[in-house]
């Protein structure tokens, strides 16, 4: 990470794409033994998919979950279970790689 922003020269950058980078290479360490190069596509989509789908989650439909049957909320919700899904594809495929592994 210090390297990457020593890498910018003083120019601006975007502190939480890097700083997500970081942290989710952390967590697969922790959870896979090895990190992930950050120009992976797969990697990239993992990290897209959680952020967005955090940014979909509303505080309004945990309050009131009636809202889910609008049609608004409805498709805002099946983005976020799509994307959920699709990352953890993601992690279920890196886990049979650990499994054939050891």
């Amino acid at each position: 990470m210090i390297g990457e922003i020593r890498a910018q020269h003083g120019r601006p950058f975007d502190v939480k794409q890097l700083t997500t980078l970081c942290v989710t290479n952390v967590v697969m360490k922790v959870l896979f033994g090895r990190r992930f190069d950050r120009s992976n596509p797969e990697f990239q989509q993992l990290i897209s998919d959680v952020n967005k789908a955090f940014r979909k989650i509303s505080i309004e439909l945990d309050m009131f979950p009636v809202l889910r049957i609008l049609p608004y909320y409805k498709k805002k919700m099946a983005d976020v279970v799509f994307m959920l899904e699709r990352s953890h594809d993601f992690l279920k495929a890196k886990i049979a790689e650990c499994r054939k592994v050891c």
